[in-house]
Parts: C-alpha cells; sequence; structure tokens
C-alpha cells in the first residue's frame, strides 16, 4: 500500500503493464479519440433534432428524419467506442480508477441502465416516429438526458480518481457512495469542455448529407441541410473557446504553468491547426456536392480531438505525479497478448465500418422516398 495523508492507495498491479506505457497511452489516446466522436455526434444530433422541432422551418423536417434514423447508429458506436478506452484507463491507472469509482459506486453503477434506457429510446422514436408522432421530441429529450447525466457521471469520477488526497474525507462524508462534487472547481469547465465538440460533429454530418442530396438532385433541399449544418458547427469553437479559457483559469498554478513547455504549446498549436482546418473545409461544402470538403472536415475535427485527449491525460499525469508515476511501473511485455488485441482492434473497427457502410444507405435510401413523398405531395 501507498499511504497518501491518512488514506492507504492501492499499490500498482504487480505483474506490472503488458506493454510499454507509450504504447497504451497511444491506443487509449485513439480509442478515446473516435469514442468522444461518436458521443459527440449523437449529443449534437440530439440536441439538434430538438431544437428543429420547434423551430420548424424549410428543410427541418428532413433533418429531423436524418437524425432520428442516426441515432440509433450513434448510440451503437458510442457504446462499442467506448469500451477500450475504459480499458486503458484501468490498466494504466487502476488503483486511482477503482478507488474513485467505489467512492461514487451508488451512482457510477447507474450509467448502466442509463444507457440502456436511453438507446432503448433512440430505437423507439426511429421504429414509432411516423406511427406515434406526439411527444416523439420529450422521447429524444428524456434520451439526451440521461446522456449527458452519463457525461457527468464519468467526468466527476475521472475527476475524483486524480486526488486520492480527499479519498478519505469524502469516504467519511458518504459512505454509501452517493457523493459527486467533491470541492473540484475544473469539473463543470471539463464537462464542457468535451461537450463543445458535439455541435462541429452533427453539424458536419448535416454537411456530408447535404453533398449526397446534391449528388442525388434535391438541391434545395442540399442547400438548407448545409447551411444548417454550417451554423451549427460555428457553435462548437465558440463553446470551445469558453470551455477552455474557463478550465485554464481554474486550473492551480502548477498545472498553468504546462502551458509555457514546448511540447504543450505544440500540442495546443497542432489542436488549432486542425480545429481552423476543419472550420475552412466546412464553410467550403456549403453548396457544393464534392465529398472531398466534408471529408476534410471531418479530418480536421478528429484531429483537434486527439490534441485535447492528449493534453487532457498530460494535465492527468501532472495532477497525480505526488501519488503515482507510472514510468516507474515495470514493463513485463507480452507481445502475443498485445498482437491479439491489436488485431481483435482491427477487426472490430472493419466491422463497424462494414455496419456504417449497411446502415448508412438504408437510412440515405429512407431520405430519398421520403423526398419523393414530399414532392409528390405537393404536385397534388
Amino acid at each position: 500500500m501507498i499511504v497518501v495523508g491518512a488514506l492507504a492507495m492501492p499499490l500498482p498491479d504487480t505483474l506490472g503493464y503488458a506493454a510499454p506505457v507509450w504504447v497504451l497511452q497511444g491506443l487509449s489516446y485513439f480509442t478515446l479519440s473516435l469514442h468522444l466522436l461518436a458521443m459527440n455526434f449523437t449529443i449534437g444530433a440530439c440536441l439538434l433534432l430538438i431544437w428543429t422541432h420547434f423551430r420548424n422551418r424549410a428543410g427541418h423536417a428532413g433533418v429531423k428524419h436524418f437524425f432520428g434514423s442516426s441515432l440509433p447508429l450513434g448510440m451503437s458506436y458510442v457504446i462499442t467506442l467506448g469500451v477500450p478506452p475504459l480499458l486503458f484507463v484501468q490498466v494504466l491507472y487502476g488503483q486511482l480508477f477503482y478507488s474513485s469509482s467505489v467512492l461514487i459506486g451508488a451512482l457510477w453503477i447507474l450509467v448502466i441502465p442509463a444507457v440502456l434506457i436511453a438507446y432503448a429510446a433512440f430505437y423507439y422514436h426511429k421504429l414509432q416516429r411516423e406511427a406515434r408522432p406526439r411527444y416523439q421530441w420529450a422521447v429524444v429529450a428524456v434520451a439526451t438526458t440521461l446522456l449527458l447525466c452519463v457525461g457527468y457521471i464519468y467526468v466527476n469520477n475521472l475527476t475524483l480518481s486524480m486526488s486520492p488526497d480527499k479519498w478519505l474525507r469524502i469516504y467519511e462524508a458518504h459512505p454509501g457512495g452517493g457523493i459527486l462534487h467533491h470541492g473540484e472547481p475544473t469539473v463543470p469547465s471539463r464537462y464542457l469542455l468535451f461537450l463543445s465538440g458535439a455541435f462541429a460533429a452533427a453539424g458536419v454530418a448535416l454537411l456530408w448529407r447535404g453533398a449526397f442530396l446534391f449528388r442525388w438532385g434535391y438541391d434545395t433541399e442540399a442547400n438548407q441541410s448545409q447551411k444548417l449544418g454550417f451554423r451549427a458547427f460555428l457553435l462548437s469553437p465558440m463553446l470551445w473557446i469558453i470551455a477552455a479559457s474557463w478550465v485554464y483559469s481554474s486550473r492551480p498554478e502548477d498545472i498553468k504553468a504546462m502551458f509555457v513547455f514546448d511540447s504543450t504549446m505544440v500540442l495546443l498549436a497542432v489542436g488549432v491547426v486542425s480545429a481552423l482546418v476543419a472550420i475552412a473545409f466546412a464553410y467550403l461544402s456549403v453548396g457544393k456536392r464534392n465529398l472531398l470538403f466534408p471529408l476534410l472536415s471531418s479530418l480536421g475535427i478528429f484531429g483537434g480531438m486527439v490534441c485535447t485527449v492528449v493534453f487532457r491525460d498530460q494535465v492527468r499525469l501532472e495532477y497525480i505525479k505526488p501519488y503515482l508515476d507510472i514510468a516507474s511501473i515495470p514493463v513485463n511485455a507480452q507481445w502475443g497478448m498485445l498482437a491479439l488485441f491489436l488485431m481483435a482492434l482491427v477487426v472490430a473497427l472493419a466491422l463497424l465500418v462494414v455496419l456504417m457502410v449497411k446502415v448508412l444507405p438504408k437510412i440515405a435510401e429512407g431520405a430519398r422516398e421520403r423526398l419523393e413523398k414530399t414532392i409528390a405531395a405537393g404536385r397534388t
């Protein structure tokens, strides 16, 4: 046991790491970025679906239908892509993460039913929106609220895992595990930071949709979709600036000092450039059937997300420096097991690509049928 104040913190696994730390970190960054991309799309799609329901302007019906059809797929990616980064957190920071999970255990266990209910709500909306259109927005709103609560629980848990000095006091005050707020001022700003990409992810999806609609000859609907997508896209940089400034101002002074390191500044610069690239190509996508611009914008979003994830982990390492140095943990490499994991990861990602290739054409076909019915109804 490691004694931290009056608290005995569990020792790292005596077997050590099964692969070099940089390998585990790299895989963690990659898988977490994919998970956050799926999460941001799903949350952004929910919020835009609800917003378009109440605005109800030209082209919004098609947007609602598009997002309503996409939410079950997006949620499946959120769940599937959320497993690997969670496993890597347990491998790299297991004694910290398990301890904080126990301290909020009564709320942590609620994550599973909340996710399942939200997933079921998305399917209910997709299957019943035509037969029972009344209050479908409320079904999506309930699912969105549940997912937002899950994200808040995650942020609290991961933040608490970086503060072993608070564990004993929290356990004495709340031995039943029903506490989230633990005196960490950065929790709200961290939460907003990782939600700030939601409108960009959903907005670029509308840019893709518009490009395909242009190719199918539905120019009016395509233009409306891309204009809405770009306007939604622009909300994310504004939210990110607010959240990043809020996070920085609430950091301890020793953490703020990280921002003057050369490697940190390079990481921030790459992230800013990625965001600017995403914005520029999102703008160029409007009014065009070109698929290259939405693709480059999507890659810019992903690049910015990777930089955010890497920087987040560097901040975590600085926070836990008094309690844990992962570089000092022995490495007993198991290359065979690592190779099997990498093969399984590649196969899983390939299957997810196949799933997308199979499902997206059906969503597109449904959009075309809806548009054709709308046009036919207008003519009659």
